[in-house]
């Protein structure tokens, strides 16, 4: 079918219509009719099989970048645990939810120009908000410029919540994300305490001097921190009327993810995935999460280049 007849048909300016067969002749679901100005549907089975194919080899590339990203920050940390125990620019390993949190506070007591964190979601502990806040009081009270990006999940959990318009009432920024990278802490872009637990389940954190790892961290917050929205009690909706945690969702299932893998990601319960998933699908009119994906990117609801 011809794309004029095609724009006839569906209401639209033919220069939406010729954009939207050109996008879908690139993920190879239609193809040009020979001889003719028209296009044809290739086998759904075949064409979809091979998006998919695609988008799998997609995900593989970037988990593989992902591993190398780590691989590349293990080295770092190598060489920098590898200097001498006089060196300012070390690497500490502390062990224990307790020491780690002196460590933290003497970090915090320290810092004078400004304080950057990466805080995950969960249910923290009483003992760990106080010994936050204790932080939190003793930085911003000092005048100390205070940046935090939190995941978009902790608008479920009321203890945090409130703690954290507190935090915004006291002077500091926070914004929100869909996922985040790691919990790390950054004092005066000079020391970084980046929270990790062994097979156990024991709590500790790794203390880090070393520049080029710390630089590392900063950019990584500064690329996030322009992504990141403005904490609210609502999550903030773009002009297609979709909040960053259903845009971040369509990204992942057009990644091919399950609902457990997407549920670790997001770090939210699986029966909020698929709250999400209900509801997009029947926006959209899918019955799949692969069909939601691609036709987000159909819809340029999502950007591939950011998959």
């Amino acid at each position: 079918m011809s794309t004029e007849k095609l724009a006839e048909l569906m209401a639209l300016s033919e220069v939406t219509v010729q954009f939207a067969l050109e996008h879908l002749a690139r993920l190879e679901l239609i193809t040009r009719v020979a001889g003719c100005d028209g296009w044809t549907a290739i086998e759904p089975e075949v064409g979809l099989a091979a998006l998919l194919a695609r988008q799998q080899a997609e995900l593989a590339r970037h988990q593989q970048q992902v591993e190398d990203s780590r691989l590349t920050v293990a080295r770092l940390l190598a060489s920098c645990g590898q200097r001498s125990a006089q060196d300012a620019a070390g690497v500490e390993w502390v062990i224990g939810g307790s020491a780690v949190r002196a460590r933290t506070a003497r970090l915090a007591a320290d810092c004078r120009e400004e304080y950057l964190s990466f805080r995950l979601a969960g249910q923290p502990s009483t003992r760990a908000l106080d010994s936050a806040r204790t932080i939190d009081e003793d930085i911003l009270a000092r005048g100390v410029p205070s940046r935090s990006i939190v995941l978009d999940s902790v608008r479920n959990d009321k203890p945090t919540m409130a703690y954290l318009r507190w935090e915004i009432g006291a002077g500091a920024d926070v914004r929100t994300l869909p996922t985040l990278p790691a919990r790390v802490r950054i004092f005066d872009r000079r020391h970084a305490v980046v929270s990790v637990s062994n097979l156990t389940g024991m709590a500790g954190a790794l203390t880090v001097g070393c520049d080029a790892v710390v630089d590392s961290f900063v950019t990584l917050f500064s690329k996030l921190w322009a992504e990141a929205e403005p904490l609210g009690d609502c999550r903030p909706r773009r002009g297609d009327n979709l909040s960053s945690q259903e845009v971040h969702i369509l990204k992942l299932w057009a990644q091919g993810h399950t609902d457990a893998s997407a549920a670790r990601r997001m770090e939210v319960s699986l029966r909020t995935v698929r709250r999400l998933s209900d509801r997009l699908a029947e926006r959209l009119g899918t019955r799949s999460r692969f069909q939601l994906g691609a036709v987000a990117i159909a819809k340029r609801l999502i950007d591939p280049a950011e998959l």
